[in-house]
């Protein structure tokens, strides 16, 4: 099965509140993602939570199979995680972060990595085939998570995306 790749965050956001708004992620993300699908996840899945079983219990709510690059919001995951992972995917030399201050200066593949959020969209879009980087923030991507296949579609398309193609910018960019 095809992987996804996904991030979250604590930022402001367009809900009327935080239960809103982990209701509707919650709710897009099983919509997305299937129970045995492997996830990429990119960090900050429970921000400013240090109760193991408190993240344990997002971990069962959220369908997919984990693969954990773990965020500065990430003080109890209950799993594996790793900083950073260098991969193959779909043909593609792929390096897995966090941080892209963390992406090694001499890395030529594609890089994906979260952490900036929306918060600067000129200079962390969501897809820049200049530096051959992706910013997969759940704000930049609709608020659900994106499968590799479509991920790749835009990489190929070669085109500077703010935020992925069909979401609605002006609420993507609203909680900055």
């Amino acid at each position: 099965e095809s992987p996804w790749v996904a991030e979250r965050t604590w930022d402001d956001r367009p809900f009327d509140s935080v239960s809103e708004m982990n209701d509707t992620l919650l709710k897009n993300w099983n919509e997305c993602v299937g129970p045995n699908e492997r996830v990429l996840y990119l960090g900050d899945l429970a921000p400013f939570e240090d109760r193991t079983h408190v993240v344990q219990g997002w971990l069962n709510k959220l369908n997919g199979q984990f693969f954990f690059i773990e965020g500065n919001h990430d003080p109890a995951i209950p799993i594996t995680t790793h900083e950073s992972y260098r991969l193959n995917l779909s043909d593609y030399d792929v390096y897995l972060t966090h941080y892209p201050e963390d992406i090694p200066n001499d890395w030529d593949g594609w890089a994906i990595y979260g952490h900036h959020h929306n918060n600067f969209p000129e200079k962390y879009p969501f897809v820049d085939p200049n530096a051959k980087r992706v910013n997969i923030s759940i704000e930049l991507l609709g608020f659900e998570p994106i499968p590799v296949a479509e991920l790749f579609r835009w990489i190929e398309a070669g085109d500077r995306l703010i935020t992925r193609p069909g979401v609605d910018d002006n609420r993507a960019l609203q909680a900055r």
